[in-house]
């Protein structure tokens, strides 16, 4: 199995959460020690900053988030991916924009055989953010 299919339903899971605003479910697909660096927030580390992280986000009106993984590799009970998120906000003017960026995950094996995120990072593409409209 590759390391793709190892942790695309650990991010499917994680947009099905997102998707239903709940932040606890997306919590739960870090690790406790988990963290997030992110340019939408302060950094959040651990389970209850986490759910904080995301609860801010979804009071913003975020919508419509996709993740797609450039990169993905893994060895013993690490690993990590490359992805593409994107996400549509509407601005105070009544606009809908499509923010486009990056971002890097670590996964940790856990003792049951599962995946979870560790860290991730993101990483917003400026240049992209004013031409797409959604």
């Amino acid at each position: 199995m590759s390391a793709r299919d190892v942790f695309q339903p650990v991010l499917d899971r994680y947009l099905q959460a997102y998707t239903a605003h709940d932040s606890a479910g997306c919590a739960a697909e870090f690790t406790s020690d988990g963290q997030i660096f992110s340019p939408y927030g302060p950094p959040a580390t651990g389970t209850a900053a986490l759910k904080a992280a995301h609860d801010s986000w979804f009071e913003e009106g975020e919508f419509n988030k996709s993740m797609t993984i450039l990169e993905a590799r893994a060895e013993g009970g690490i690993g990590f991916c490359s992805l593409l998120y994107s996400a549509n906000v509407t601005a105070p003017d009544g606009q809908v924009l499509r923010i486009v960026g990056t971002g890097l995950s670590t996964f940790l094996r856990q003792a049951d055989g599962s995946w979870k995120i560790r860290h991730t990072s993101l990483n917003e593409l400026e240049e992209q953010k004013e031409s797409a409209l959604a």
